[in-house]
Order: C-alpha cells, then structure tokens, then sequence
C-alpha cells in the first residue's frame, strides 16, 4: 500500500484543496467546499476560503471521471483500486486517498469525499508502558480498538501492525472494508471476498497468519466474524466505533456466549484525540 502522503498527482483543482493539514475534503454540488482540518482529536470543519465558486453536478462528474481515469492509468500499483462499484456510489483508492463518490437516488446530489491520514505514528510515538507493550508483543490474543470517529483507532492499528512485523516478526494480515490502512508492502490486505467477510475469514484460516487486523467490526456480523476467527486461535485487533470501552464490551456482548467473551477479547485500548485514554484486560473468575 502506499506510504503516508503518497498517492498520484490529482487534477490541480482537487489537489489544491489537499493543503498538508486537511485530513478531509467535502464536496457536495451547489455548495462552497469544505476541509476538515487540523491534528488528530482537534480536527475542524471549514469553508475553503480561497474558493470563490461552487461546484455544480456536472464539474462533480467530470472530476470522478478523471479520477476513474487515474486509476484505470496507476493499475500497476497495488494502491490504487476501484474497491466499491454499486448504483448511486463508488469508493476508489488511489495511493494513500479514499474516494468516495454518491449522486442520486442514493444521495440527494451529487458529491464526492476525499479522505486521507493526517498522521503516521509509530508505537513509540504513543510512550506506552512497558507492560502493555509486552502485552502486544504476545499476539495470540483478542485486542478492540475502539473511539470516536477521528479519534485515531485506525493510526494506532497501523502503529501495531508495523510493529509485530518489524519488531516481532510476526506474520500479520488484514480484513479490511475499504481496504485504506498504510501498511508495508509484505503485509497483505484482504477485502470482503465476494462482499463477504465471512468467506475472506476462510482464507484466513487457510494461509495461516499470527496476528489480524480486522478494520472496521461494524454489523452484529462482524463481530460473530471477530469471534470465529479468534476462537480458531488465530491473534486478532478489532477497530470499532465506541464512546468507551465498556461500551465496546457491550456491543461483543449478545454476540457471543457470556462464558466466551474472555476468549475472544482479553484487551481493549480506548482511544481519544490520538492518544490511548484506558486500556481494560478481560479475565474469568470463577
């Protein structure tokens, strides 16, 4: 996948608004564009000032259509993909972009949303404490990630991926819906096979990795996918959108047999504003 900052050189009119803070950019027809902008936990939504114009259905069409076009020319990369093709919506990926694109009936008007990291951490960015970092070093366990959105789960899952890779030799995989994580190169990133995450959980099991990532556990599907796949054995990190970790635990919950919730997920690391705020282990006591 591609390095942070790293994607192909957009139409000028699009890559004007990838300003180096901007993390997101909204563009919806006759409406001014937006940014999101600013650090990870303290982003800000915000007129583009320097732009005078709106953008109206047809220069949103146009633009999609160039952006196919760069895919269709960057095929050679592995980072640059159509990954969602349905009536009314698109998701593309082009190095470290994802693009989404909707215009009716699905959505009231044309637009299109450009998402990229802001950052790129590693874990010894985060100061953890040595008994977490031990704790992650041993991979055969059941991890959720869990925080707002933009609170910086998906940062932190890089972080450890890269982590087990390089510094612990794991063999680490990914289960990803769209499949937008910055990983080296040799860690593989799979997506729903055939649309079914179930089926690409199968695979999982066949090629054997140590450690999973699985972004994002969304459905009530997802987290009985979650639970399969850890209970073969297999070590697993779960991003999840959660206001805190208890409430994490409550959404595994109902999913999973009371008696088993410890075996599928013994840590949770709460995230908030890019910085872990509370970490809970999972024990049985009888």
């Amino acid at each position: 996948m591609a390095t942070h900052g790293d994607h192909p050189t957009l139409p000028k009119h699009l890559e004007s608004l990838l300003m180096e803070d901007v993390h997101t950019v909204f563009l919806k027809a006759d409406c001014p564009p937006r940014v999101k902008r600013g650090a990870i936990g303290s982003l800000r939504l915000v007129e583009v000032e320097e732009s005078t114009t709106t953008w109206d259905t047809l220069q949103l069409e146009q633009a999609e259509e160039d952006l196919v076009a760069i895919v269709e020319e960057n095929r050679h990369r592995s980072d640059c993909f159509l990954e969602i093709d349905r009536k009314g919506c698109r998701v593309l990926q082009l190095g470290d972009l994802r693009i989404t694109s909707a215009w009716p009936p699905f959505s009231d008007a044309r637009e299109i949303t450009i998402v990229r990291p802001v950052a790129k951490l590693s874990l010894g960015d985060y100061d953890l404490d040595e008994r977490l970092i031990e704790r992650l070093r041993n991979h055969h366990r059941g991890v959720f990630i869990c925080g707002r959105p933009g609170s910086g789960k998906t940062t932190l899952a890089q972080a450890i991926a890269e982590y087990l890779d390089t510094e612990v030799g794991a063999l680490v995989k990914t289960m990803e819906a769209p499949r937008d994580l910055q990983l080296a190169d040799r860690i593989t990133q799979y997506a729903p096979l055939e649309g079914d995450l179930e089926k690409t959980a199968e695979i999982i099991f066949l090629v054997r990795p140590d450690f999973v990532i699985f972004d994002e556990v969304r459905r009530a599907r997802d987290f009985e996918i979650f639970a399969d796949v850890r209970l073969a054995g297999v070590g697993l990190l779960g991003v999840t959108h959660a206001n805190s970790a208890l409430e994490a635990i409550q959404r595994l919950i109902g999913k999973v047999e009371l008696g088993l919730v410890s075996q599928v997920l013994d840590t949770i690391l709460h995230v908030e504003s890019g910085k872990i705020q509370q970490v809970l282990e999972l024990r049985m006591t009888v």
